[in-house]
């Protein structure tokens, strides 16, 4: 069984792959899976959303990439670390699984 599940997600908010995600990570909480999403490109407009900060609030770690958050003009949310390329090694090694979303 899974134990640890890592998303990355780089599509915006637009994009079919939010829904996905969301969906992804509330099913894997509920079957007991700890959830780990990494943040970054135009994925990082999603800190703006609520429904990241849901699966934040449901248990979901939540890692952004500062210097695109930054690029973007992105501020940082209480609910998300601001991270970088470094985080994105560690969760995918940490991980049982891993899937991206581009």
């Amino acid at each position: 069984m899974i134990k640890k599940l890592g998303i990355l997600l780089t599509t915006s908010t637009e994009s079919e792959n939010t829904h996905t995600v969301v969906k992804l990570t509330e099913a894997a909480i509920n079957e007991g899976v700890e959830v780990d999403i990494f943040l970054m490109c135009d994925g990082v407009y999603h800190l703006n959303h609520e429904e990241l900060k849901g699966l934040a609030d449901k248990g979901a770690r939540v890692v952004v990439c500062a210097h695109n958050a930054i690029e973007r003009k992105v501020d940082k949310k209480d609910f998300a670390l601001w991270g970088s390329q470094y985080d994105l090694a560690c969760m995918v090694k940490e991980c049982d699984r891993f899937l991206a979303f581009n």
